[in-house]
């Protein structure tokens, strides 16, 4: 799914030349004038410069923990009170977020010391379109958000916590494309993968994880189902991981222990060819009571999804259709949620310092 630069009219594009005016008073540095090319071309005719992409223009509250040819994942970090540089997101994107930003807070100037808002208020970029995760029933966090490109923009957090996400930024817009072109894209997808044996259930496997996942560490998906679940990252507070299940195969019994943000950028095809075996019919942790987010509304785009999870029972996927099932999931070892408040300064004690990285 392509979007040619012609696609969007000429009124936008002028609309978008008068933006300069208002950025005036950020100039690119010479880092960010020879910064490297885009990882891949800017999705939807997006017009804006590459020093403004937010890992340029602020790297220090956009944090790169990982990248490849598809997908980047971003560590978003905006304290109380921030100067934050003006940026902009090329790229669909998916957000995960396990905290809020609380009260406001009363040292906050009436009018942010150097500006906030868009860089051009008229950028039909200014607006998302986005799509709304509800977190798992009967739990807070996570939540999830789907995002079209983000015009350059100056968040000024006028509140009492840090605002603190996740941000999964999809290089190309696969949706329904992906049955056509998922060889081309993925060609590691059609290599044979060595056979993983199922495991065999009893009290040889140990111990149970936790009391919120009732099941022994072995089935944990990136042990039980090496095949299918790849790790990308992992920090003392989540994992992100690339899950792929072939077209034909059947994963090995596996489980989820953590409450999970899914984010698809595919279309795999009819959801009715893909069967699900439970470990354990009757567990009441057999994805009830998942949230989803649509697509963004704007742009004709049907990518990204997101889905949230509480911690899933073991289960074992079988893929009956002509393309692989291809998502990311951000795993959450730790939900921040109403504990933030009093322990962000403890989990992450480089936010106190980021005032003096202006």
């Amino acid at each position: 799914m392509n979007f040619p630069r012609a696609a969007i009219p000429v009124v936008v594009l002028c609309a978008v030349g008068g933006a300069w005016v208002g950025a005036r008073a950020q100039t690119p540095s010479k880092a960010q004038q020879a910064a490297s090319p885009r990882p891949a071309r800017e999705c939807c005719g997006y017009p804006f410069p590459r020093w403004l992409d937010a890992e340029i223009a602020d790297g220090d509250v956009h944090r790169v923990h990982y990248e490849d040819e598809h997908v980047m994942l971003l560590e978003v970090s905006n304290p109380p009170l921030l100067d934050v540089h003006m940026h902009g997101h090329p790229f669909i994107s998916v957000f995960a977020h396990d905290s809020d930003i609380g009260a406001r807070n009363p040292a906050a100037p009436a009018v942010p010391p150097g500006g906030s808002g868009p860089m051009d208020p008229k950028s039909p970029y200014n607006d998302m379109g986005s799509g709304e995760g509800p977190a798992p029933q009967g739990m807070k966090w996570p939540t999830c958000t789907t995002a079209a490109p983000q015009a350059p923009h100056r968040p000024f957090n006028s509140n009492l916590n840090p605002n603190h996400f996740f941000r999964i930024e999809f290089l190309r817009v696969e949706g329904e494309d992906f049955q056509r072109h998922w060889k081309e894209w993925y060609p590691s997808m059609t290599a044979p993968v060595k056979p993983v044996k199922d495991i065999v259930r009893g009290p040889a496997l140990g111990p149970n994880f936790s009391e919120q996942w009732p099941y022994p560490i072995v089935y944990d998906s990136i042990q039980a189902a090496p095949n299918n679940y790849r790790l990308l990252y992992e920090n003392e507070k989540m994992r992100f991981l690339e899950v792929t299940v072939r077209p034909g195969e059947t994963t090995p019994m596996h489980g989820h222990p953590y409450p999970t943000v899914l984010t698809f950028n595919s279309i795999s095809g009819d959801p009715a060819l893909v069967t699900d075996k439970k470990l354990d019919p009757a567990s009441p942790l057999n994805g009830q009571g998942a949230g989803h987010g649509a697509a963004p509304k704007v742009l004709n785009l049907k990518a990204p999804t997101c889905s949230t999870m509480a911690p899933q029972a073991p289960h074992a996927l079988h893929n009956g259709g002509a393309a692989p099932l291809h998502y990311y999931r951000i795993e959450y070892k730790r939900i921040d949620g109403d504990g933030f408040a009093a322990n962000w300064k403890k989990w992450y004690p480089w936010m106190l310092y980021m005032p003096y990285m202006r």
